[in-house]
């Protein structure tokens, strides 16, 4: 396979790569090391079914399976009558990491463009681990051993609004708001490399810093993670497919949807698979973190 970047800032595409054939556990193997180089890697111009982008998917790691047994969502503006779809929103969606509210950010999603409309909203990525690349040292050094708490609203899908926990209202129902702190520096478990563990969506605030301080901070490394050198923005085609690294890069929805038709498939997984096997990120995930704290 031929491997183009995208962008100085992130992502590559594959040419010469038939995604409806299986790899080999040679070119399995080719592909996580592009993974975990570009965080984001497009298939472009391919007749895909649903079957090939689970294929390719469960390159990277064991597909995850929700409790109903199904191992897709649907991220659509319209649904199949024609209408607005809010379930999962038209509104802005701001710049996030899938899951940090929970103790396990997932790994790697995909999507897969089923059907899009010329003038469709694109996606958005930023690249956290090169924003920590490229940050100076003394302000790296003051956020090696700071924690973030994330914060989410499971009874309200709002994705343009930032809680805080100061925010969350005293007459909230038991198990509406969900929240894990995480080190500011997080180590990934599928790569060497670390990435920053904060985004405009669902981090609260830093735990170890007063109030009148941790707002400061946690905007000075969102203009790190978000300046527009460190950003890829994705246009979407039907047939589309990428995948890309949920812990590495953040994205966003930057506008509201609309009605040009946005029909993407999203699948994702639970793990990772090494040259010694599974890395298995749901049931790691506690000594992982607990080591990395220890460390």
């Amino acid at each position: 396979m031929r491997v183009v970047p995208l962008s100085e800032a992130l992502g590559a595409e594959l040419y010469d790569f038939d995604i409806a054939r299986p790899c080999t556990p040679a070119e399995q193997a080719e592909l996580r090391e592009h993974f975990c180089e570009h965080h984001l890697l497009l298939v472009r111009g391919q007749d895909v079914t649903a079957d090939d982008q689970s294929r390719f998917v469960g390159n990277f790691g064991p597909l995850h399976t929700r409790a109903d047994g199904m191992q897709e969502t649907f991220v659509t503006n319209i649904t199949a009558a024609g209408e607005p779809a809010p379930r999962t929103g038209t509104a802005r969606l701001i710049w996030h990491q899938d899951g940090t509210y929970g103790l396990r950010p997932g790994i790697a999603t995909s999507l897969w463009a089923q059907e899009v409309a010329p003038d469709a909203v694109p996606t958005l990525f930023a690249n956290a681990v090169r924003a920590l690349e490229r940050m100076p040292a003394d302000l790296r050094a003051r956020i090696e051993t700071l924690h973030a708490l994330h914060l989410r609203n499971l009874d309200d899908e709002r994705t343009d609004y930032r809680w805080r926990a100061e925010n969350i209202p005293a007459d909230a129902e038991p198990g509406q708001f969900r929240a894990h702190e995480h080190p500011i520096v997080y180590p990934m478990p599928h790569t060497d490399q670390r990435t920053i563990l904060v985004n405009e969506l669902l981090t609260s605030h830093v735990v170890e810093l007063p109030r009148d301080e941790d707002e400061a901070l946690i905007q000075e490394l969102f203009a790190a993670i978000y300046a527009d050198d460190n950003v890829y923005a994705h246009h979407w085609q039907t047939n589309d497919v990428i995948i890309w690294d949920n812990q590495a890069l953040q994205h966003c929805r930057p506008a509201e949807m609309g009605l040009p038709v946005r029909r993407l498939r999203r699948q994702s997984i639970d793990g990772w698979y090494t040259g010694d096997g599974v890395l298995h990120w749901e049931e790691t995930v506690v000594a992982f973190v607990s080591e990395r704290r220890a460390g």
